[in-house]
């Protein structure tokens, strides 16, 4: 059973990750590159989540799928950096590996694999074990790519299962799995740009942000935070609508991980009962802090903070 705080939040990274960041001088395709000391996490945008929140003074246990042996190892590697995580195992392949190259100016070049296709036997065992545990959460978020092969209604049944209980459900995902978990009630929402327009059809835009978030408030919608890397964000709530301009950094490690930040200051932020402006600006300095630093979801505490 796992640890926990009733104050605190569940995260769900359905597809986990072995990540692998490397940091080059330079990346040009057709050349050979010996890569000395990469970092070597197990990872996912609810990882990194995890991470950042744990920086800010907040444990957040993970709940997901993993299978064959980089599942193992992404179950032992949480258990090394002290996470606490509920993780659904089946036997249909292996997790997936991520890789980042990161040059000299902060460019980042990523390499996904997508993952096997999760039977379905381990889909209702995992809503099985998700049932099980929202109760003791105020807040679940779902983050990361989603895991093939999972059937039509899974999204929508996340967010059913935590509405009974009374849990705050905010999603970080992309496609037709995050259309269902809005029509199906979802609370907040926090994407980039991109997946805005995907999701959305309309053109980024503070009015296209209100516009969607106006209509999709009568299913339950509470929460519309859209970023635009380092461009604006525009958030939409019951208290207005926001616009915000990140802080200015006078150097980039890198970007990969910034909106998992994000989110868990936005999480930190509605945790511990701050107003909506307040929680903005503290997850974009989370946010900001991320950039700084190489590796997804690590920041410096006081420097978001500041």
């Amino acid at each position: 059973m796992l640890d926990f705080n009733p104050m605190n939040a569940l995260i769900v990274n359905l597809n986990l990750s072995v990540d692998k960041t490397v940091a080059l001088p330079s990346f040009e395709k057709g050349r050979i590159y010996r890569l000395s000391n990469p970092i070597t996490l197990p990872g996912g945008k609810g990882v990194n989540v995890a991470r950042t929140l744990r920086s800010l003074g907040m444990e957040a246990p993970i709940a997901g799928f993993v299978g064959g042996h980089n599942g193992r190892w992404i179950a032992e590697a949480l258990r090394a950096e002290g996470f606490a995580a509920s993780l659904e195992r089946h036997s249909a392949g292996e997790s997936r590996v991520c890789y980042t190259v990161v040059d000299r100016r902060g460019l980042t070049t990523d390499l996904n694999e997508e993952g096997p296709a999760v039977p379905p036997e381990s889909q209702r065992g995992f809503l099985r074990r998700f049932g099980a545990l929202v109760p003791r959460f105020r807040a679940a978020a779902v983050c990361g790519r989603v895991s093939a092969g999972l059937k039509k209604g899974f999204y929508a049944s996340l967010v059913k299962l935590a509405a009974r209980r009374g849990c705050f459900t905010v999603f970080d995902t992309t496609g037709p799995a995050l259309a269902e978990a809005v029509d199906a009630g979802a609370c907040g929402v926090k994407i980039n740009r991109f997946e805005f327009e995907e999701l959305s059809g309309l053109r980024f835009s503070a009015a296209s942000v209100n516009s969607y978030f106006r209509r999709k408030a009568r299913r339950g919608l509470k929460t519309l935070i859209v970023t635009d890397g380092a461009g604006h964000t525009c958030a939409a709530s019951p208290f207005g609508l926001w616009r915000v301009e990140p802080p200015r950094l006078g150097r980039l490690k890198s970007a990969v991980g910034a909106g998992d930040s994000f989110m868990a200051g936005f999480l930190f932020g509605f945790l511990n009962g701050y107003d909506f402006e307040r929680t903005l600006k503290l997850a974009s300095g989370a946010a900001a802090s991320d950039c700084l630093s190489l590796g997804a979801g690590f920041i410096d505490r006081e420097q978001a903070l500041s």
